[in-house]
């Protein structure tokens, strides 16, 4: 009975110190942490693209322009900082071409009653946007339904007043089928604007708005030309740079 309670003690103690761990973990605490970056994250970049129209508003003292020639094309960045699951801040940073085709008959004031083949009036501009966002229906990591409200200032730093005219190249005195001409250093047109913009977007689509709550044209340039002002309101499309 000895030897065989020996035997035990021996068989127990050499299967406890011959047993192999198979499977080992060192579970850390980022295992169980959310991503902070994505669309539908806290943190959010993203590059996008955007075409407007430029669209006139009828009014006596508006200067004249071609809706479909009178566009405004963008690339910029954009973050948005997610704080509730419908609600976000965010701001973008964003630089854009503006052209102001203006309308050649005997209305025209501005820049001066000169009438031209074509006349546009070009703007390079440098923006920064302030927005808050408001989320609707139900996603997973996408950006979603949206609206977006917000602010914008911009420092527009080429302007340049251009226009075209057509001749007869055999004739004097330029001898040549068209002259077109590009002049910077624009004493009437204000280097700084504000204004307002609104989004309504499905992830990468988004449906533009802005107005121009500034002027312009330059108060001592309006003083002698009238108080005239170039259209404020553009609608266009965006599209995202992201998956």
């Amino acid at each position: 009975m000895k030897h065989l309670l020996a035997v035990t003690i021996l068989l127990i103690q050499f299967t406890v110190y011959s047993q192999t761990v198979l499977l080992q973990e060192d579970v850390s605490k980022l295992d169980f942490q959310m991503p902070s970056n994505g669309p539908n994250y806290k943190h959010f970049h993203q590059l996008y693209l955007n075409f407007s129209f430029i669209v006139p508003s009828g009014d006596i003292q508006e200067v004249e322009t071609n809706l479909w020639k009178s566009v405004a094309f963008s690339v910029g960045w954009r973050y948005k900082r997610k704080l509730a699951n419908w609600f976000a801040v965010g701001t973008g940073l964003s630089f854009t071409n503006a052209y102001f085709s203006i309308t050649q008959n005997e209305n025209k004031e501005v820049p001066n009653n000169i009438l031209h083949s074509e006349e546009k009036l070009k703007l390079n501009n440098i923006n920064l946007e302030l927005f808050t966002r408001l989320n609707f229906g139900k996603r997973g990591n996408v950006i979603g339904k949206f609206i977006d409200f917000g602010g914008y200032v911009e420092y527009a730093f080429l302007i340049k007043h251009y226009y075209s005219d057509n001749f007869d190249k055999n004739s004097p005195p330029y001898y040549s089928g068209v002259k077109e001409v590009d002049q910077k250093n624009l004493s009437y047109v204000k280097k700084f604007n504000y204004g307002l913009k609104t989004r309504l977007g499905v992830n990468r689509w988004v449906i533009t708005a802005s107005y121009r709550l500034s002027d312009l044209l330059t108060d001592d340039y309006k003083n002698t030309v009238g108080d005239y002002f170039f259209p404020r309101f553009a609608v266009g499309v965006e599209v995202g740079l992201h998956k």
